[in-house]
């Protein structure tokens, strides 16, 4: 039987064998040209971590700062598929380089004593009084000593569940610095938990990282008024030491501006069968 083809036949013939390939086949990339789904780098916990965040997009509480967005696209990085019902939690420094959980730290930087004439004075080469800078003991494997927290503030901390399309946004600013460490923000991924009292409880952390900035993204950003420091240089982003040796090019944040509005993008390949080895130390 001889078959007409027309427009109909064709475009049923090709959906259909798009539909015939394993989803795993259906090429995905990043806007640099890098697969999506190839595994994201884990990154450093650092000592700041509090098991306090609670469920919420908003998480500036009035802290002053360039307003940033950040918006995560969360993959399974087996099968490219969105994981949906993951939860993302986040937190990150505020303009002056203080954690909420630790504000009680010097002005200098988180766990850093005041370099000698006080706050205004010119650090000595070489490391620190108060020790390594956070996420530089240890090594890429390793992990600094956890700090001791001073308060019960949780300013630029949160966690929010993964949608349907693995979607998941924050609303912050753009976070300030300390000593030797670039502008960052930390994550946690974790999976197989439940909501509890407005906070993430149980399950595996799956994934631990740092999204990272272009660096002229945060020279910019530090030009504000609430990010001016006195005495204290600004480690750039090929100086620190956990982005060049935890495969931070990996973890670098798209940007683009809304309107006035920064926004921040990336994309987080994960294997939620895997346990984080941060979570293991």
């Amino acid at each position: 039987m001889k078959i007409t083809w027309n427009r109909r036949h064709f475009l049923q013939m090709c959906l259909g064998g798009v539909a015939a390939l394993p989803f795993s086949r259906v090429a995905r990339a990043l806007p640099d040209g890098r697969p999506a789904c190839r595994l994201s780098a884990e990154q450093t916990e650092g000592p700041y971590y509090l098991d306090r965040a609670l469920l919420r997009q908003d998480i500036t509480e009035g802290k002053p700062g360039l307003p940033l967005t950040l918006r995560f696209e969360v993959l399974d990085s087996r099968t490219c598929r969105p994981l949906s019902d993951t939860a993302l939690e986040i937190w990150h420094c505020d303009a002056q380089g203080l954690y909420s959980g630790f504000t009680h730290m010097s002005p200098g930087g988180p766990g850093m004593g005041l370099p000698p004439g006080g706050a205004h004075g010119t650090p000595p080469p070489g490391p620190p009084p108060g020790g390594m800078p956070p996420g530089l003991a240890g090594g890429p494997r390793g992990a600094p000593p956890k700090s001791v927290p001073s308060d019960q503030l949780t300013f630029l901390r949160g966690v929010q569940i993964a949608d349907a399309r693995g979607a998941v946004t924050f609303h912050t600013i753009f976070p300030g610095y300390y000593a030797g460490r670039c502008n960052h923000i930390h994550l946690k991924l974790h999976a197989g938990g439940k909501m509890q009292d407005g906070h993430y409880r149980g399950g595996t952390v799956v994934h631990t990282g740092q999204l990272f900035f272009p660096e002229a993204s945060s020279l910019d950003a530090m030009a504000g008024e609430a990010y001016q420091r006195h005495g204290l240089e600004r480690t750039t982003l090929p100086e620190d030491n956990v982005y060049t040796n935890q495969h931070g090019s990996d973890s670098i944040a798209q940007m683009s501006l809304e309107g006035n509005l920064q926004v921040a993008t990336l994309t987080l390949a994960v294997d939620p069968s895997a346990t984080s080895r941060e979570s293991m130390h």
